[in-house]
């Protein structure tokens, strides 16, 4: 555990210079992905359909398999069919999280930042570290 608490503070402080406004790209959300679905104990495994985001992961030795409980949502849309689904939904825009995201990974101020909404994390069924608990911004 302790090697995940120590590799997110190291991805964490390594954007923290983060300074362009709006998403953050491709590269940098697949970074995260890979974090947190290693927090969800999901075995280098996430579902994913957006075929950029899947490259990515791919790079980063992440799978794209449609049976992983966690999941990459790229539109509203499939952030409901995979929540219906039961999936733990990870998704680039806050707005998308009252549609059924458990987290959204989002820039702000400069940095990326971690949203959680707990009602969709704990619909999902899937168990987060306590690390991610602690540093995500609660909703």
């Amino acid at each position: 555990m302790k090697a995940k608490n120590l590799a997110l503070t190291l991805v964490l402080a390594s954007f923290s210079a983060w300074t362009q406004a709006g998403e953050l790209p491709p590269e940098v959300l697949a970074k995260f992905v890979k974090l947190l679905s290693s927090s969800a104990n999901s075995a280098g495994k996430v579902a994913c359909k957006d075929g950029g985001m899947a490259g990515e992961l791919a790079k980063l030795g992440v799978n794209a398999d449609g049976g992983s409980k966690v999941a990459w949502a790229a539109s509203e849309a499939e952030v409901r069919s995979l929540k219906s689904a039961g999936k733990l939904v990870l998704c680039g825009k806050l707005e998308w999280l009252p549609a059924g995201g458990a987290i959204a990974i989002v820039e702000e101020g400069g940095k990326p930042q971690i949203y959680l909404h707990m009602g969709n994390i704990s619909a999902s069924g899937v168990a987060l570290s306590d690390t991610i608990l602690k540093i995500g911004k609660k909703l």
